[in-house]
C-alpha cells in the first residue's frame, strides 16, 4: 500500500467527523441492467497487459517539459493532469509507484502552470479556454497532495485555485471557458465541482454556498426524460455530459437527488459508445465510471457495466497500446487507463460510495 492510498483511507474518516457527515447507503436491488451486458469480461490479465501498454506509451509520449499532449492539444494543463490521474489510479505518484519519476515531472508542469492570479493553465486553447484546464489541474494535484505535503508550493497553487473559483463563479452558480463572472455551462461546472470536492477531501476549506450553488445550476439542467443538457436554454441531452453532472453532482453531496437516478437510467437507455460522433466518449466513460464506482453502494451493476466497458476498451487500443481521441492520443489513453483502473480506486476522489459526502459544508 503507497503512502497516499494510506493517507487517503486515514484522511477521509476524519473528514467525515469533521462534518458531521453520514456516509451510509441502502443497498438497493434496482434491477436496472446495464447496456452491452452481453459483452463478456475480460481476464484481469487482459486487463493489466492493456493498462500497461497504455501506460507505457504515455511515459514515451511525456514531453521534456514534463507536460503531455499533442498536436493543438500539446502542454495543456488538462491533458498532462489527466494523465497524472492515470498514473496515480495505477499506482504511482511523484513518491512512490514504479513511474513515480514521469508523475513528478508532470506535477512540476502542472506547477509551473501555476499564475499569480491562481489560475493553472498551459496551452489551453483547443479547448476554447483555460478553465479545464484549470480544474482538471486542482483534481491532479490534489490527488496527489498527501505525497507533496513537504512542497509548500503545491498548498499554495491549490489555495490560490480554489479562491479563483470562488471568486469567478458566476450568478447562476456556474463556470465556462474563462476565468470571468460571465456565463455557465455544464462540463466545466462539473469539472470545477469534481475538483472542488478534491480540494476538500485533502483538508482544504471550501465554500459551501459556492458548492450549493453549482449543485444547484446543474439540477437545473436535466431534461424531462433524465438526461442533461449542456446550457440553461433549452437543448438535447447527451451521454458524456449527462455523466459528467451525475458524477459532479454525487461528489457534491447531492447523490441522493432523485436526478441523479433518473441521470443513471437515462444512461443505462441510452449508452455511450465507443464510436460516437461527437467525440467525447473517453470522457464520458471517465465520468461514467467515477460515478458508478461511488453509488456502488446504491445501483446495483457495477462490476458487470465495467466489464462490458473494459471488453470494448480492450478491442479498441492500437496496436503501439495507445486509444484515440479526438482531442489527441494522451488525453484518450489517460482516459481509457483509469476507466480501467478503476475498479481499484487508488484515486481517493473514486474510494468513497454513494452521495452523501460533501458539498453541504466547510472543512475547518
Amino acid at each position: 500500500m503507497t503512502r497516499i492510498q494510506m493517507r487517503s483511507l486515514q484522511l477521509l474518516p476524519r473528514l467525515a467527523g469533521r462534518m458531521g457527515l453520514a456516509i451510509a447507503l441502502v443497498s438497493i436491488a434496482c434491477g436496472r441492467v446495464p447496456a452491452r451486458a452481453a459483452d463478456p469480461a475480460p481476464a484481469d490479465a487482459a486487463i493489466d497487459a492493456a493498462v500497461d501498454r497504455g501506460i507505457g506509451w504515455l511515459l514515451d509520449a511525456q514531453r521534456p517539459d514534463g507536460s503531455w499532449g499533442s498536436g493543438a492539444f500539446r502542454g495543456s494543463a488538462a491533458v498532462t493532469a489527466q494523465v497524472i490521474l492515470a498514473l496515480v489510479a495505477d499506482g504511482s505518484t511523484p513518491a512512490s509507484g514504479p513511474h513515480a519519476a514521469a508523475c513528478g515531472r508532470g506535477v512540476d508542469y502542472l506547477v509551473a502552470c501555476a499564475g499569480a492570479d491562481g489560475l493553472i493553465a498551459g496551452n489551453e486553447q483547443a479547448a476554447h479556454g483555460p478553465m479545464y484546464g484549470h480544474a482538471f489541474a486542482m483534481t491532479a494535484l490534489a490527488a496527489v497532495y498527501g505525497e507533496t505535503e513537504d512542497d509548500p508550493r503545491i498548498a499554495q497553487i491549490l489555495g490560490a485555485a480554489r479562491d479563483l473559483v470562488e471568486r469567478i463563479q458566476n450568478d447562476e452558480g456556474g463556470w465556462r471557458y474563462q476565468p470571468v463572472r460571465r456565463d455557465a455551462d455544464l462540463s466545466v461546472t462539473a469539472a470545477v465541482l469534481v475538483a472542488l470536492r478534491s480540494l476538500h477531501d485533502v483538508g482544504f476549506t471550501v465554500s459551501a454556498g459556492c458548492v450549493d450553488r453549482a449543485a444547484d445550476y446543474l439540477l437545473a439542467l436535466e431534461n424531462p426524460a433524465g438526461g442533461f443538457r449542456y446550457l440553461a436554454a433549452a437543448g438535447p441531452s447527451g451521454s458524456p455530459r449527462t455523466a459528467a453532472a451525475v458524477f459532479a453532482l454525487v461528489v457534491a453531496g447531492r447523490g441522493d437527488d432523485p436526478a441523479v437516478d433518473r441521470g443513471i437510467e437515462w444512461l443505462d437507455t441510452e449508452p455511450l459508445a465507443l464510436e460516437s460522433a461527437d467525440g467525447y466518449a473517453l470522457y464520458g466513460f471517465a465520468n461514467e465510471a467515477a460515478a458508478r464506482r461511488r453509488l456502488r453502494g446504491k445501483v446495483a451493476g457495477f462490476t458487470q457495466w465495467h466489464a462490458s466497458v473494459a471488453s470494448r476498451l480492450l478491442a479498441a487500443q492500437r496496436a503501439d497500446g495507445a486509444w484515440v481521441d479526438p482531442s489527441c492520443p494522451e488525453y484518450g489513453t489517460a482516459a481509457a487507463v483509469a476507466v480501467l483502473r478503476m475498479p481499484a480506486g487508488l484515486v481517493p476522489l473514486f474510494q468513497g460510495e454513494g452521495g452523501a459526502a460533501g458539498g453541504s459544508s466547510r472543512v475547518e
